[in-house]
């Protein structure tokens, strides 16, 4: 959470409520949206020093927005460019699977048949993310570079991160990876479907 914390404030200070709507709209199926999973990376970050917040007026109501430090982002060009840790892409649920055959044979089906309609929502509502991610891409890119047209600070963070002094390439680049992520959703619940109904059909047949 941390890191995906970093990543967004690089692009723009936000709120933690912004953040919040930000993981619910768009990566929920790759990390919690809980309130006090945020706080408590916020706090870490702080601690550390790679964040910094600031506070402004809104409709009369002061808010306190959260920015990357100098810091933060000397940490965050080291974390981009590592190798994934393949030992922490973990799903503790999905130890379940593994004493599943605990279970009686009726709760075991049940478990196979709501998961399986758990796992055809998530791939529809990652199609349809998909889709309106590609809809929208060209008009979110030009968006996003007006946005940051007169902020030097941001502009000058983002090609300190990339090495990329076109924004447009950079934003497009960003979007890209972003898509390949839904792809990888996709293909993985599509498999995942395939896999649990095989094992329902097993558990239909004995």
């Amino acid at each position: 959470m941390e890191n995906i914390i970093l990543s967004m404030l690089l692009f723009k200070p936000m709120t933690v409520y912004e953040i919040r709507m930000y993981v619910q709209r768009t990566l929920n199926t790759i990390c919690s949206d809980s309130l006090g999973s945020i706080q408590i990376a916020v706090k870490k970050l702080l601690r550390k020093g790679y964040i910094t917040i600031f506070e402004y007026k809104e409709r009369g109501l002061t808010k306190k927005c959260l920015s990357i430090t100098k810091e933060g982002v000397e940490y965050y060009k080291t974390w981009i460019g590592s190798p994934i840790n393949i030992a922490k892409m973990t799903n503790m649920e999905e130890s379940k699977l593994f004493f599943l055959g605990i279970a009686p044979k009726e709760k075991r089906i049940n478990f196979l048949k709501e998961y399986i309609q758990d796992l055809k929502e998530q791939h529809n509502n990652l199609k349809m993310v998909k889709q309106i991610s590609l809809e929208r891409k060209d008009a979110n890119i030009s968006t996003n570079l007006a946005r940051i047209s007169n902020e030097q600070e941001i502009k000058d963070n983002l090609a300190d991160v990339s090495k990329e002094t076109d924004l447009n390439a950079l934003f497009k680049s960003t979007y890209s990876y972003q898509v390949y992520l839904l792809e990888y959703g996709l293909n993985r619940t599509k498999s995942d479907i395939a896999f649990y109904e095989n094992i329902l059909k097993k558990e239909m047949e004995e």
